[in-house]
């Protein structure tokens, strides 16, 4: 895994997420590097709240004052940067923030460089309302990034499983990632190996380099429930998997977000 300069935090100010704030910081702080808040104003919110669904759904029955709501949106970001900057000063990490606004994805993609790990934080509500806040699919993998984060729960995991597959054109990559976050190299690392023998080779040829201890799962092909019970039974608090695992095409990544109970490292 090449030296990483910066955790950025992707966040939606509507979500109030203190979880990945709290996430990205302890990421930073363990890997040596700065993290970056990037505090996500979606526009649509605004125009959704002059939509006439926002007066149907909204708890006043008088509907949703975009005024009121765009004030809110400013003042969840100013919060946000407020516990970025605590919980940055607290651990002694070095750290930025801006506030986004506009075409998300180009402006998200603008800022992915291959040394960065990215934290993305999603759902949530604003004014007591559930709103479409911009979709974690979407915005989940900015073009350039490697590495990327997806539900965070306040803290790195500790002992992940990852799952090397065929389709990966680097499972040294996924090796290499799933290495960096454990916290104890004297405890095995749990390894999925789906389909070809050519990837065990790889892994004995990685697991000997590095001097690592593995526990091996092997598996010739795998469905969600199949992958979900593997990782309940081994135990693990981080799943990392490859963007090219076919059981993240279509609506998989989806899928899987809603049902892992645990952080998610997507690499590329």
């Amino acid at each position: 895994m090449n030296q990483i300069r910066r955790v950025i935090l992707a966040l939606d100010v509507a979500a109030r997420d203190a979880q990945s704030i709290a996430a990205a910081v302890e990421l930073a702080a363990r890997l040596g590097a700065e993290v970056q808040g990037l505090f996500l104003e979606d526009p649509r919110l605004l125009r959704w709240a002059r939509l006439p669904v926002a007066r149907q759904v909204s708890p006043w029955g008088g509907g949703v004052d975009p005024a009121r709501l765009e004030a809110q949106l400013q003042a969840l970001a100013a919060q946000a940067q407020a516990e970025l900057e605590q919980a940055a000063r607290r651990l002694g990490v070095a750290w930025q923030a801006q506030v986004l606004r506009g075409e998300l994805e180009r402006a998200l993609n603008e800022w992915a460089a291959q040394e960065d790990l990215w934290v993305i934080g999603t759902a949530g509500r604003v004014m007591g309302l559930a709103v479409p806040t911009p979709a974690a699919l979407r915005l989940a993998l900015p073009q350039g990034a490697r590495w990327v984060l997806l539900q965070p729960r306040g803290a790195p995991f500790r002992h992940p499983m990852v799952v090397l597959h065929p389709q990966a054109h680097n499972p040294e990559a996924l090796l290499e990632a799933a290495w960096a976050f454990m916290e104890n190299p004297s405890q095995p690392l749990t390894v999925v190996v789906l389909g070809e023998n050519s990837l065990a080779s790889t892994l004995q040829a990685w697991q000997v380099r590095r001097g690592a201890l593995v526990q091996p799962v092997h598996l010739r092909e795998v469905s969600l429930e199949q992958l979900l019970r593997v990782f309940t039974r081994t135990g693990c608090d981080g799943l990392v998997v490859g963007a090219s695992l076919p059981l993240l095409a279509g609506e998989g990544l989806e899928r899987l977000l809603a049902r892992l109970p645990a952080p998610l490292l997507v690499v590329r």
